[in-house]
């Protein structure tokens, strides 16, 4: 019951990216740089009749080669109240692909999450698999990624755990206005081969507009859901983001 406005929001965005896909030219989008990179900062502070600080940050690093390409990205948010810490989470990926044909490629990747306030003290997922391009036009980009993964969890109450799981992941990025903006929509699952009933999902949308070469806004929502959390712990958590972002890029461009 959790999961159904978000799935049914996740439709919402395909169906009006697949109307734009109709109108759009069939021609390939143009080739992207050989790299790119962006931090995003975001910080809210309060005092006298409340003390909360608040401070979000984000990294994202892209180098590519005619076959190979390499995603590092890094985000954190923490939250103190009252000088007591309320919020703490800590994700750090790193993805390498591998093009095999214009449909298919070779993924391999690493994410480590720390997120004691959803019982996790330590998550490592280590997967390889597949990378589908299903639909690559210049406006609506559309992609999934099917994984076998290992998850090793270190939890804040008890013992760690071991499991095989898997990564079954669809991608959709919409291009908009005339310099660099785009929206992105993400639905990840996280089956348990081990324990059918741990499985998790996440849903994010995001949508990043730009001011000047260098300088952007990025709003964000990430929806996390939990099937079986530890004991205490809710099934959910939802974090809303608004913050600045500073990005650069190469001027040379794959071939």
């Amino acid at each position: 019951m959790t999961l159904r406005p978000v799935a049914v929001s996740f439709i919402v965005v395909l169906a009006l990216s697949s109307a734009s896909v109709s109108r759009a030219q069939t021609s390939a989008p143009p080739p992207p740089p050989i790299w790119d990179t962006q931090f995003g900062l975001a910080f809210v502070g309060t005092s006298g009749n409340t003390d909360t600080n608040t401070f979000g940050a984000d990294f994202a690093l892209h180098r590519r080669w005619p076959l190979w390409k390499i995603d590092a990205t890094a985000t954190g948010v923490q939250t103190d109240t009252a000088g007591v810490k309320s919020a703490e989470r800590y994700i750090a990926s790193l993805r390498g692909q591998r093009k095999l044909s214009s449909l298919l490629g070779l993924s391999v990747g690493e994410r480590v999450e720390h997120d004691p306030f959803a019982g996790v003290d330590l998550r490592s997922l280590a997967d390889v698999g597949l990378t589908w391009n299903l639909v690559n036009m210049p406006r609506w980009m559309f992609e999934a990624m099917t994984s076998a993964a290992w998850d090793h969890e270190k939890p804040t109450i008890g013992e760690s755990t071991d499991h095989p799981t898997g990564i079954f992941e669809a991608l959709s990025t919409i291009p908009f206005g005339t310099t660099g903006g785009k929206s992105t929509q993400r639905f990840t699952f996280y089956p348990d081969f081990e324990n059918s009933s741990a499985y998790r999902s996440e849903a994010e949308v995001t949508a990043q507009a730009t001011m000047n070469s260098h300088l952007a806004l990025k709003f964000g929502y990430l929806f996390r859901f939990s099937n079986q959390p530890l004991a205490g712990f809710k099934k959910t958590d939802n974090t809303t983001t608004a913050s600045v972002v500073l990005t650069f890029r190469s001027m040379e461009t794959v071939h």
